[in-house]
């Protein structure tokens, strides 16, 4: 009895939790090993969180994933859940031995460190419950698409299956093939991936014509929302934003002025837009007002999301370039009011030593 004791003391000191807040994720405190073996010991998967100090998508995971009731009683329930900074301790090793890219990367792994699946940036709280409860029971990750894929090359829903997987996660592979035989395997679209496939196809492919014609023959499919989104940014990416307007107005008329999706992509257009001018030495001050503008329009879209403080701040700078300090200042607190971050504060350091040298 004595040593159970002793062992039960020896982990709790070693994997210190935080319990402040009963209605978020749980984050085990210790390290990597020391997590694989507390996940062992409870029969668990383990949920890694890969971070960096200046990721804003993590923060936004933080606050509208992780504090998401749902998520939460699911994720303290059925796994371990550990962050790790891929840029400190061992996060670095670590980040090399997942082929950690981007941020935030959450891998989804067992008790001995073997990768299960993973989600790739930010994810909606509704999307991630999913996607968490399915990698918990083994169902649509990589490991068991391969394996139906194995036992039949030819079923269009895994090939679809694949390609999404490849898409959404970051990873390596040509997801031309498995779209190609997705259609050709159910040309009536039988199963319901053949249009999703299309899709995809004509956006990887950088075919806005393509994605016109299917966004009329598919009115009704799951991705046509998807069609619009990818649409407006290929014009947005030519800087031919007229024509990404009035793609996004289609797309607000058919779902909706508040589609979370729709008003993401429109608002990280206008902040695109807004920095490329901030960032533009032969910028104009008709030009920075222009700038101004589309960011007092991006607020509306991105309100409530680390996003707005982006668009504080870069509004702050347009105004600073336009010699206007008062209102400089003014985005500026907003922006750190939203997000407290190193780039933020140096801003306003900036800001109030032109003011003192008035």
């Amino acid at each position: 009895m004595k040593s159970i004791f002793i062992f039960l003391i020896t982990v709790f000191t070693a994997l210190t939790v935080n319990y402040s807040f009963a209605e978020e994720v749980i984050f085990t405190k210790g390290t990597y090993q020391e997590v694989l073996n507390l996940a062992k010991e409870q029969n668990k998967t383990v949920m890694i969180d890969f971070i960096t100090d200046w990721c804003k998508w993590c923060v936004e995971t933080d606050r509208k994933v992780y504090t998401n009731q749902d998520v939460s009683a699911f994720a303290n329930a059925n796994q371990i859940n550990w962050k790790i900074d891929a840029e400190k301790g061992e996060g670095p090793e670590l980040a090399k031995k997942y082929s950690v890219k981007g941020f935030p990367t959450i891998v989804f792994v067992n008790s001995d460190g073997t990768e299960i699946d993973r989600i790739y940036g930010y994810v909606p709280a509704e999307s991630f419950l999913t996607i968490m409860k399915d990698y918990n029971a083994g169902v649509n990750t990589f490991g068991s698409i391969q394996k139906l894929l194995e036992e039949n090359p030819d079923d269009p829903v895994a090939n679809y299956k694949m390609a999404e997987k490849i898409t959404n996660n970051g990873l390596e592979g040509d997801v031309t093939v498995y779209l190609k035989k997705t259609i050709s395997a159910d040309p009536n679209n039988e199963k319901g991936y053949t249009d999703d496939a299309k899709f995809m196809l004509a956006y990887k492919n950088e075919n806005p014509e393509e994605l016109t014609l299917l966004i009329k023959e598919y009115p009704n499919s799951e991705k046509v929302k998807d069609g619009y989104i990818s649409l407006a940014s290929y014009y947005a990416e030519k800087e031919d934003y007229k024509k990404a307007n009035e793609i996004y107005s289609e797309a607000f008329n058919k779902f909706g002025k508040n589609d979370p999706d729709i008003k993401q992509s429109c608002g990280d257009m206008l902040l695109t837009k807004a920095y490329k001018i901030m960032k533009n030495e032969k910028a104009t001050k008709k030009d920075r007002k222009t700038g101004i503008k589309d960011l007092q329009e991006c607020i509306t879209y991105v309100k409530g999301s680390v996003n707005e403080a982006s668009a504080y701040y870069v509004m702050s700078e347009l105004y600073f370039q336009n010699k206007n300090i008062k209102k400089a200042n003014e985005c500026i607190d907003k922006a750190i009011s939203i997000y407290d971050k190193k780039a933020y504060r140096d801003q306003k350091a900036r800001i109030n030593k032109l003011e003192a040298q008035k």
